[in-house]
C-alpha cells in the first residue's frame, strides 16, 4: 500500500469514526427513539448523502465495525520482515486491528444502557475474503514443516478472535491493562503453546 492509499485509508477512518462519534453523542442525549441520520449529518457537519457514504443506517453508525480490507490487512503482514517468524507479524496486524475497533467511552456508555446494540456488531461484508486473502498471506511467510492447510487457517482465525477477545476486555475498567498488553498476553499464549 502506498502513502497515497495509506493517507485516503486513515482519513476514511477518522471520518468514519468522527460520525460515528456524533450519533453515539446524539443517542445519549435524546435516547436511541430520537436519533436521525439528518441529525446525526448535521452534528457531524456533512450532508446526509455523506452520512450514506460512510454507513448504511443510523444503527450501524452505533456500532464499532472494521475499516480493514482484505487487501490491507495482506499488505500489512507482507510488509512485515522476511525472517519475522509470521505469528510475530499476525500479532503486529492484530494490533492495528485491534486500534480501529477501540471505542470511546460513550460509546461503551451507550451500549451499556442499550446492549442490544452489541448483536449489531458489523462483520465485514467481505469477511471470508478477508480471511482468504490472510491465509495465503500466511501461508506465503510460513516455515517449512508447517502443516500449509492448517497452520495459516487456525493461525488467522485465532488471531481474530484474539482481537475481539482483547477489545472487548479492555472495555472493562476491572482489567487495568491496555489493549496492546491484552493482545501480546494472547500471543505470548499462542507463541508459548497455549
Amino acid at each position: 500500500m502506498d502513502a497515497v492509499e495509506e493517507r485516503r485509508r486513515r482519513n476514511r477512518a477518522r471520518k468514519r469514526r468522527l460520525i460515528g462519534d456524533a450519533a453515539v453523542s446524539l443517542a445519549l442525549n435524546k435516547g436511541l427513539d430520537g436519533l436521525t441520520v439528518e441529525g446525526i449529518a448535521e452534528a457531524a457537519d456533512i450532508s446526509t448523502r455523506t452520512f450514506f457514504n460512510y454507513f448504511s443506517t443510523k444503527e450501524e453508525a452505533l456500532t464499532v465495525g472494521p475499516s480493514w480490507s482484505a487487501e490491507e490487512l495482506a499488505a500489512l503482514v507482507a510488509a512485515r520482515p522476511v525472517d519475522e517468524p509470521v505469528v510475530r507479524s499476525m500479532r503486529v496486524m492484530a494490533k492495528e486491528i485491534a486500534e480501529s475497533f477501540v471505542p470511546s467511552r460513550e460509546q461503551i456508555t451507550l451500549w451499556r444502557r442499550n446492549p442490544e446494540l452489541l448483536t449489531r456488531v458489523r462483520r465485514p461484508a467481505d469477511q471470508e475474503q478477508i480471511f482468504v486473502t490472510l491465509m495465503r498471506a500466511v501461508a506465503d511467510r510460513t516455515e517449512a514443516g508447517r502443516s500449509s492447510e492448517i497452520y495459516p487457517g487456525v493461525l488467522v482465525v485465532t488471531a481474530f478472535s484474539i482481537i475481539e477477545w482483547a477489545v472487548r476486555a479492555s472495555w472493562q475498567e476491572s482489567v487495568g491493562k491496555s489493549l496492546e498488553e491484552l493482545i501480546d498476553e494472547a500471543f505470548d499464549l499462542i507463541e508459548h503453546g497455549l
